[in-house]
């Protein structure tokens, strides 16, 4: 009985506290790169932004941002052009291509410096990603046969004939799409098993997945004309549950990420127009991030680490790197 009194003078004097529902998600948007080159190829890892700069010292280069002091600094700089694919802790995946516009697929370590080539020689090795356990590529170019790579015994093995772009990591699970009859599909592997993996099968297309832990998150349309539906979806691996984050007919969607609790992704609503939209798995929320704008392509590829996203924008002409916090 005491126990009841208590919460009903709680419920009286702290009414805004108690029963108030959360407000909308605070954006704090920031403009990363503003030196008037161009840059692209945005990824997030804990308090760090690597990418591609097309302004490097020796040409095309790879960079990065520290979010906490708000530096920019190389982070690879030789010969040659190098397009980064992956980040994990203080590893980079990318790709270096030569003269001859042959694709080799490197490790560097951003703590000790150490670069080691992974997959290389004629013809085009991409598209790698890590775990910190494994390099994961494409041989043959944005399609092709899958490869792990053990940084451990330094054994590549194929771990599938067929696959596309993009690919994605996360743990030891690795995904990415694949043509099937009357539209694609998401397929994966698990590398501590040995297994391969259905992520995704159903009708029409399934394309551009993200993994985070057991979180999938991908693109589904029926053909991809304009005004046609799409969605983003989500999938948990773990318990099965799959559900509808953002649907439209009006406007064009692509590349979805995902972190612990939000989800990201591109909106276009005209030819070489775009903007970046997110929802709270938690709370359903869905709110903008940057409003629509000029860009080159019209999608660009946000990439989330917790709740700070980064992507590429050509609003300034050139490509710049944008960053944006969601605080609640």
């Amino acid at each position: 009985m005491k126990s009841v009194f208590l919460l009903i003078l709680l419920l009286v004097l702290l009414p805004n506290q108690v029963l108030a529902a959360p407000g909308p998600t605070q954006v704090n948007l920031f403009q990363v790169t503003t030196d008037g080159g161009q840059q692209k190829d945005a990824l997030i890892y804990n308090n760090q932004i690597a990418y591609t700069n097309f302004s490097g010292s020796q040409g095309i280069d790879i960079w990065g941002y520290n979010i906490v002091d708000g530096i920019n600094f190389p982070i690879i700089e030789r010969a040659g052009q190098q397009f980064i694919t992956g980040f994990f802790g203080n590893l980079i995946v990318y790709e270096d291509v030569d003269n001859l516009s042959n694709y080799d697929v490197r490790l560097y370590n951003m703590r000790d410096g150490e670069d080691i080539l992974i997959a290389g020689g004629p013809g085009a090795q991409g598209s790698g990603v890590t775990n910190g356990k494994y390099v994961v590529y494409i041989n043959g170019g944005a399609c092709g046969s899958i490869h792990a790579y053990n940084l451990r015994t330094d054994v590549d093995t194929i771990i599938s004939p067929t696959a596309c772009h993009p690919l994605r990591i996360s743990d030891d699970t690795v995904i990415w799409p694949n043509g099937a009859a009357g539209g694609t599909n998401i397929y994966g592997y698990d590398l501590r098993r040995d297994l391969p993996l259905d992520i995704v099968i159903e009708d029409n297309f399934q394309e551009s997945p993200n993994i985070f832990h057991n979180k999938i998150v991908w693109l589904h349309y029926i053909t991809g004309a304009p005004g046609d539906y799409n969605a983003i979806k989500f999938k948990d691996l773990k318990t099965g549950e799959e559900k509808t984050i953002y649907e439209s007919s009006t406007t064009s969607l692509q590349w979805p990420a995902v972190s612990n609790r939000y989800v990201v992704w591109s909106e276009s609503s005209a030819q070489h127009v775009n903007g970046i939209k997110a929802a709270d798995l938690k709370t359903g929320e869905v709110f903008e991030v940057q409003p629509q704008g000029p860009h080159q392509n019209s999608h660009t590829m946000p990439s989330i680490w917790r709740n700070t996203a980064t992507w590429v924008s050509f609003r300034t002409g050139n490509g710049d790197i944008y960053m944006a916090s969601f605080d609640k």
